[in-house]
């Protein structure tokens, strides 16, 4: 049985809480960097000044991905 093994204490054996640590630091994660204001740039009307303001603003995006996963 368990009971049946108690081992003797030591004469100098003290009853103490161990020492207590300092607790830890938690890391925390750097800021982000300022978002770029967005680029109003005023276009031609009409069909081709639609295209060019859809290029532009996929190929913002396309920076921004790339920027985020470590491409540039």
């Amino acid at each position: 049985m368990i009971d049946d093994f108690v081992p003797e204490p030591q004469p100098s054996g003290a009853l103490v809480p161990p020492p207590r640590n300092p607790p830890t630091a938690i890391a925390t994660a750097a800021p982000l960097p300022p978002r770029n204001e967005p680029r109003i740039v005023r276009r031609g009307s009409g069909f081709r000044g639609l295209v060019e303001t859809a290029l532009d603003t996929i190929d913002t995006l396309g920076d921004t991905i790339a920027e985020a996963v470590g491409l540039r």
